[in-house]
């Protein structure tokens, strides 16, 4: 993309999303001067707003975003208006671990009525864009698949940004360098990671809302990275700690009731999950409460009359009576003031917490047992509980906490959009492999791939050509090339498909464990000699996208083919 004057980027986040910028002037004289947006709840100011977005009854007009959409989605639901409006929110997650990803995807809304996925994106997107756009990057988590990030793209380009100013960053990287720039004074764990000397390594944990995305990079110098650990994880963000508190009310009222509630007071549903999502972040594991002294061990959460009406109505037990006798002196109600024991609150943080830390232990391979330092971002990282439970499990190593962790990955992604080149190497996630034939070969090639074209030659199909291994590590501008040859003299084009496995080395595309990724046509000159229908294929891996470009021998001809990951 050139040296931009000004570079803009979206943070399209599963819970929370933002936009910031920074000039070229500020970035060459401090690449942290970063401006982010302002959001405001009328009682909050946060630099992300709730990924949240109100669209009109027509299903293709929009309406509001973020807290605006919130109250708005709460004002209908009070007047009993809100099942003709369509209400999406935590949606990014539908894109995670999708093989075969349909283009023309439907997601349901809170009511659930159905939408198409890309419009949903891409009015966020839009929205976002228009705030704010020059040169725009956005962030996609590092575990997505190619098919994900074309979605995202795609939808990037409905939403009006140009294909050639948009770039995809990757979460964790953007994250590692936003804090290769940021002071002693704004870290946590007592390091400064750009002090860091050439060869030193450091692992990355990005918790965000949704996922949670986790690799290993090493210093080379210049202000450079490389990643030496193919990125990992999972859906271990902090909506699985909200998933646990809703489950927990369930087990006070029961699903029948709680979604009765739902459906009838969706103002007050919205108050109270927005009303966690803030409370969990005060909780602290050292501590029995968060509370004040003459609440010890409780915390405190407002329990909707609605609620409570609802349950008596339909059980006609008393409530307070049927927790008293439940859950004893562990959960207490007293008009509209739930109070739990901590305790009780901490377990909804076990499932992530635990996830996380299981996957870290991964990193005591013998190649990376002289990590001695762990950078944990996102916002979910903001939890004293997640920092509490990463340094207990790995007590030799030194935990690094920005403030602020939140906004480290879209602050970064401003970064690498002045300077795309900071990560030079990155690893494969997959053993990647074009679909191809060959001369049929007895007693190697197996009878059931055997083909005879028009021409009569004998053929054997479904072979899988491998560009790259699973776990190489590649330059990100390195290309990886083959050769290909038109399939018979009648064709005017054909069919490139890419494929790929976690297995090192597959004989078939239709082994265990393969999939595909995505395919390209390519034109055929049909003016030139059978015999000389030859074309080079480059791909590229290295980059946050892959690129593919095919020449024709013969005429020198270039083309930059469009890799279609989508079904």
């Amino acid at each position: 993309m050139g040296s931009p004057l000004l570079v803009a980027a979206i943070d399209f986040g599963t819970t929370y999303s933002g936009w910031a910028y920074s000039f070229a002037h500020q970035f060459n004289k401090d690449p942290t001067q970063i401006s982010a947006k302002v959001w405001s709840d009328g009682k909050l100011m946060s630099e992300k707003a709730p990924t949240t977005v109100l669209i009109k009854p027509d299903g293709k007009t929009f309406k509001a975003f973020g807290y605006e959409a919130e109250d708005m989605y709460a004002e209908l639901a009070e007047a009993g208006e809100h099942r003709k409006w369509f209400y999406f929110r935590r949606f990014k997650m539908l894109l995670m671990d999708k093989i075969g990803l349909e283009r023309e995807l439907n997601i349901e809304d809170a009511t659930g009525k159905e939408l198409s996925a890309k419009t949903v994106f891409s009015m966020v997107i839009k929205y976002l864009k228009d705030d704010l756009l020059k040169e725009c990057i956005l962030t996609v988590p590092a575990i997505w698949n190619d098919s994900a990030k074309q979605f995202m793209r795609e939808a990037a380009l409905e939403a009006g940004l140009s294909t050639t100013k948009l770039k995809l960053a990757l979460e964790p990287e953007t994250a590692s360098l936003f804090c290769r720039h940021l002071p002693l004074n704004r870290m946590i764990g007592g390091i400064y990671i750009s002090k860091m000397k050439a060869g030193s390594k450091y692992v990355v944990i990005d918790a965000g809302g949704g996922t949670v995305d986790i690799t290993v990079h090493q210093v080379i110098g210049g202000g450079r990275l490389k990643e030496i650990h193919k990125a990992s994880g999972g859906a271990w963000g902090g909506t699985t700690v909200d998933e646990g508190y809703r489950q927990f009310l369930i087990s006070i009222v029961g699903n029948h009731v709680f979604q009765k509630f739902v459906k009838k007071h969706m103002d007050d549903y919205l108050h109270i999950t927005r009303e966690f999502e803030l409370n969990k972040r005060k909780i602290d594991p050292l501590t029995e409460s968060t509370e004040s002294a003459t609440n010890q061990r409780k915390v405190v959460f407002r329990f909707p009359f609605a609620l409570k009406d609802i349950f008596e109505e339909e059980t006609g037990e008393d409530l307070q009576a049927a927790i008293k006798q439940t859950f004893l002196e562990q959960i207490t109600l007293s008009k509209d003031k739930l109070k739990v024991d901590a305790r009780i609150i901490k377990r909804f943080f076990d499932e992530a917490t635990q996830s996380i830390v299981d996957h870290v232990k991964m990193f005591s391979k013998p190649a990376l047992r002289d990590v001695s330092d762990v950078l944990l971002v996102g916002g979910f990282s903001e939890s004293k509980m997640l920092q509490h439970a990463i340094q207990k499990e790995f007590q030799s190593k030194n935990i690094i906490v920005p403030h602020e962790a939140g906004m480290v990955v879209l602050k970064g992604a401003v970064v690498f959009g002045h300077d795309t080149g900071a990560i030079s190497e990155r690893i494969a996630k997959y053993t990647y492999g074009v679909s191809t034939s060959m001369p049929f070969i007895e007693d190697e090639h197996d009878e059931k791939y055997r083909r005879v074209d028009i021409d009569g030659n004998v053929h054997c199909d479904n072979l899988f050509n491998k560009h790259v291994t699973i776990g190489q590590s590649i330059q990100c501008n390195e290309r990886f090339l083959s050769e290909y040859h038109a399939p018979d003299s009648e064709s005017t084009s054909f069919t490139l498909r890419l494929f790929a496995t976690q297995k090192e080395n597959i004989k078939y595309i239709t082994d265990a464990e393969c999939f595909k990724v995505g395919e390209m046509d390519v034109d055929v000159d049909t003016n030139v000699l059978f015999e000389d229908r030859q074309f080079t294929v480059r791909l590229s891996f290295g980059d946050t996208e892959l690129h593919v470009q095919a020449l024709e021998k013969s005429t020198g001809r270039e083309t930059t083919c469009s890799l279609n990951c989508l079904d």
